[in-house]
């Protein structure tokens, strides 16, 4: 196995994985990281992971559970996108994944522990698509989950 290729988990936008109807298996842990990343931490608040957990009614593992579902509509409003540019700008997980986690958190803050619905959900994810797929043909055609 080449060195840069050591687990089977990996980052988004690999064409075997775009064929997939379902978020890839190698691709689902390494997109959970980064939304818990983004729904527990901040650098802006320090006891940001406390004010999530507090308003939480559920177990932490329900939290895990319920905010994961939103991982598949990640995918299923992104997938399309991908071959429209072989090498777009930055970082998926960092500017997508965790940056949804971190306005999820800031919902669950300020709704008193609630998650979004996903027509919410869904409206955030395509504005954090629209800037990162941003190219000189401007934003891709939206094309709605199956």
């Amino acid at each position: 196995m080449p060195p840069d290729d050591f687990t089977p988990y990996r980052q988004a936008g690999r064409d075997r994985d775009l064929e997939s109807k379902d978020l890839p298996l190698t691709v689902a842990p390494v997109w959970g990281a980064f939304l818990f990343e983004g729904l527990l931490t901040s650098a802006r608040n320090p006891q940001r992971r406390e004010h999530v957990l507090a308003l939480w009614k559920a177990s932490r593992i329900e939290l895990i559970v319920r905010s994961s579902r939103y991982l598949d509509r990640i995918w299923a409003l992104s997938r399309h996108r991908w071959p429209r540019q072989s090498r777009p700008e930055g970082v998926f997980e960092y500017e997508v994944v965790s940056a949804f986690g971190e306005l999820l958190g800031y919902h669950l803050i300020l709704n008193g522990g609630q998650l979004p619905s996903e027509e919410e959900a869904d409206l955030v994810i395509q504005d954090l698509l629209d800037d990162f797929f941003q190219d000189d043909d401007g934003p891709a055609p939206v094309v709605p989950p199956q």
